[in-house]
């Protein structure tokens, strides 16, 4: 007979941070890294418009997709590394992910600054 109440588990919330953060990194840093490294320091860009962007509400919202999802996928897969490599942490899960999700506040609350 099989267990009529299995326990859930938090995976699927986790593994979407995980991935959104992968598609944001794969996606979006090629950009970022254009942008920041080749077309401010030549002058093709002026570094206030990238100034004047960032205090839009659509801006706010690029820059916590740029640093909230990447940083998650990050702490994930070292979470997942140290298992791999066979050094096992106590609470490992509640320790990597805990610090994500302080990072998500603390980057919500210096946006929200802006």
């Amino acid at each position: 007979m099989s267990n009529q109440n299995p326990q859930r588990s938090n995976e699927p919330p986790v593994w979407l941070m995980f991935s959104a953060g992968g598609m944001v990194s794969g996606l979006a840093f090629p950009v970022v890294i254009l942008i920041l490294g080749v077309l401010l320091p030549f002058g093709i860009i002026d570094a206030d418009g990238i100034i004047a962007f960032s205090s839009t509400w659509f801006g706010k919202l690029v820059l916590l997709v740029l640093t909230i999802f990447p940083m998650w996928a990050g702490l994930h897969r070292v979470h997942h590394g140290m298992h791999d490599i066979k050094v096992h942490v106590p609470a490992s899960g509640l320790i990597f992910y805990g610090l994500a999700a302080l990072y998500t506040i603390v980057v919500i609350w210096g946006v929200a600054a802006i």
